[in-house]
């Protein structure tokens, strides 16, 4: 991918902030026990990209005090809004790899919720780390949408849409069907910056089913969507929610792994 398309995706959801809020699925109580657990409220908790708020929402409802770094003005907007009423959180429009906090090893946790990916590993797990405390905690966490097993629902619509991508989108094709057992593991670059210990993955399953224009106005947040051309991208909206109605009655299952990672930062200078 060229940097220009990879940087054109990283801002893209900008422009579908309230569309992200409302379509997106939430995180999993299970991930966010999985926090807990290790950094329990209060504390304070360095939060990358969060988006609209989908995950700071539930953490600062859990008593954490939080300071979110996003890149995108619309997006930091429709968080404060969600937030709106949590003291404790403060949203601050920033380049998480730019930005500098007001002091050093000042957070319990860094959290990145569906955002890591976009941030440049040879500056970010040292942001990181220097954000935290000694023993503090790097909690990455994303949701993996899956095809299902053989046979049910979920994997019949997943494998029926495989033609509509092929036909208008076949730049999408080998996106799809990631499985989290076969993305990179994260835990190799975090014990590979040399700032982290206790490298730790745990994934929960769970479903959800959406409704047709549901599950098209959610294709229309993710990035590899927003930047096609808008012919293309509109020609197979289309055929989805065609199918979607059509042949499943207006339902989309989907089922979803939730793959979260923590590790603990070492002491250091």
């Amino acid at each position: 991918m060229s940097d220009s398309l990879q940087e054109r995706r990283r801002r893209s959801f900008d422009a579908v902030a309230k569309r992200y809020l409302a379509h997106r699925p939430p995180y999993p109580a299970a991930a966010l026990d999985l926090l807990s657990a290790r950094v329990p409220p209060p504390a304070d908790v360095l939060e990358v990209g969060p988006g609209p708020g989908l995950a700071t929402l539930p953490m600062a409802e859990r008593g954490y005090r939080i300071v979110g770094i996003e890149l995108g003005a619309r997006l930091a907007e429709e968080a404060r809004r969600n937030v709106a009423g949590h003291d404790s959180v403060r949203i601050v429009t920033a380049d998480f790899e730019a930005w500098e906090p007001p002091a050093p090893h000042a957070f319990d946790m860094v959290l990145a919720a569906s955002s890591w990916h976009w941030i440049d590993p040879a500056v970010g797990y040292e942001r990181a780390w220097l954000a935290l405390r000694a023993g503090g905690w790097l909690a990455l966490m994303a949701n993996h949408p899956r095809p299902g097993r053989p046979g049910t629902r979920s994997r019949r619509f997943w494998d029926a849409t495989d033609a509509l991508y092929r036909r208008h989108a076949p730049e999408l094709v080998r996106r799809r069907g990631w499985n989290p057992s076969r993305l990179p593991d994260a835990r190799v670059p975090i014990l590979r910056s040399g700032r982290f210990s206790a490298a730790e993955r745990h994934v929960i399953a769970w479903r959800r089913s959406f409704d047709a224009d549901d599950y098209v106005a959610l294709l229309d947040t993710y990035s590899d969507h927003r930047t096609l051309l808008a012919r293309d991208r509109r020609r197979l909206f289309a055929a989805i929610r065609q199918l979607a109605t059509r042949e499943f009655g207006g339902q989309v299952p989907r089922y979803y792994r939730t793959v979260v990672y923590l590790a603990r930062a070492l002491a250091g200078d």
